[in-house]
């Protein structure tokens, strides 16, 4: 799930589709995004393995090199993905936990949504 929502994020981000990113191409646009996705996930601890499964990379040491060793955009596409990121874990967060609350608090926001 958080794959799919980072992937779906970056595509809307760069106006790209999934095949494209997905793709064999190495238009300078697509790899800005593929970076972006392995940041983003990378984020979220996910292996070079999972991550070129996710951006159809046949193996773990391309993601490794689009980390460390592209420098092209490099600073633009980590601060996408730390955005995306963000916005994921907004959206994933229940509200209730964000507060902090007392005992009584808790529990009357516990009756509220009842």
């Amino acid at each position: 799930m958080i794959a799919e929502h980072i992937v779906s994020s970056v595509c809307n981000r760069f106006e790209i589709t999934r095949n494209e990113l997905r793709s064999q191409s190495r238009k300078a646009h697509l790899v800005d995004a593929r970076q972006t996705c392995a940041f983003a996930l990378r984020k979220f601890g996910c292996t070079y393995e999972y991550i070129g499964n996710v951006i159809n990379r046949k193996d773990h040491t391309t993601i490794m090199h689009l980390l460390k060793n592209r420098l092209h955009n490099m600073h633009e596409n980590q601060r996408i993905a730390n955005e995306t990121v963000n916005a994921y874990k907004d959206m994933a967060v229940p509200r209730i936990s964000r507060k902090k609350l007392n005992m009584e608090q808790f529990l009357e926001m516990v009756q509220q949504t009842k």
